[in-house]
């Protein structure tokens, strides 16, 4: 994952800090158990809030204890552990594995393969273990490379294409309020795809890499930008509809400052970046 799903810090109570930070500590200790040493280097925010978002609305048995790790090693850290940490170690390393594969289809590069030698084995034990789980994911991840490779412009679909592989991913491990998580999820991926192809399409253009969104932002650069506005902001919509639907057993501050705050502010922050050059975008 990208990592563009994480809390407004210092919006966050103190012992809210704490419980997502467990959340963290807790997948990486489960990526180190169940998965290796290395790979805790792959760990990302989506996954840690992915965690918390499902422990927050199931009344699952959570383990709460401490952890000492080479990184804090003066100190023993707080760390939380159920079968939604156990899910999102391994979902974690799928993710990393798929963009790292894709990055090397697109660039290639001497770092990039050699994150694949290195990752290679860890991918092969966690999609032996979850045969469904990587079906799905290598069926969606094709397909969104063959779109790319075709040079398909229609961010929308190809948003709508991830919300769906988020959204079938996580359906085995979803137990309750499932229809409601399902959405969820699919409008997640949603708004990650195309936040992320926003966020790098200044970066794409002087590359002179494949962005869905360059060809119709180099044509008319500010009919463009409303238009994508428009369609996240109205994706950030349906996601807080879908939050005030949802009914939680604990960390509903946490879920509620990532969904209706940290995400609309990291939009903002990034659109900030072309109205500085065309104010009428404000």
């Amino acid at each position: 994952m990208i990592g563009y799903l994480k809390p407004k810090i210092d919006d966050l109570r103190v012992y809210e800090y704490k419980q997502y930070r467990s959340f963290y500590c807790g997948i990486c200790c489960e990526i180190k158990k169940h998965i290796g040493e290395l790979p805790r280097m792959l760990l990302s925010n989506d996954v840690t809030f992915f965690a918390l978002l499902l422990s927050s609305l199931a009344d699952t048995q959570t383990e709460e204890t401490t952890h000492r790790c080479c990184l804090h090693a003066y100190k023993k850290k707080p760390i939380r552990l159920n079968t939604y940490t156990k899910y999102m170690a391994d979902m974690n390393l799928l993710f990393a594995y798929g963009k790292i594969q894709d990055n090397l289809q697109d660039e290639g590069g001497f770092k990039t393969r050699t994150a694949s030698a290195i990752y290679h084995s860890a991918y092969k034990k966690v999609s032996k273990q979850y045969p469904h789980e990587t079906a799905r994911f290598t069926k969606y991840t094709k397909e969104l490379h063959d779109y790319e490779t075709a040079g398909c412009t229609d961010y929308v679909l190809l948003g709508k294409l991830f919300g769906q592989a988020l959204a079938e991913l996580f359906q085995p491990i979803c137990t309750v309020q499932t229809e409601l998580i399902s959405n969820l999820f699919d409008y997640l991926g949603q708004w990650i795809y195309c936040i992320d192809a926003l966020d790098d399409l200044e970066k794409d253009e002087k590359e002179h890499a494949f962005n869905p969104m360059l060809s119709a932002y180099r044509q008319d650069n500010e009919r463009f930008l409303q238009e994508v506005k428009q369609h996240i902001n109205s994706v950030l919509l349906q996601i807080v509809y879908l939050y005030t639907d949802m009914q939680f057993v604990d960390y509903k501050g946490i879920v509620f400052n990532v969904l209706c705050i940290a995400i609309r502010e990291k939009s903002d922050a990034i659109f900030a970046r072309y109205t500085e050059h065309s104010p009428s975008l404000e």
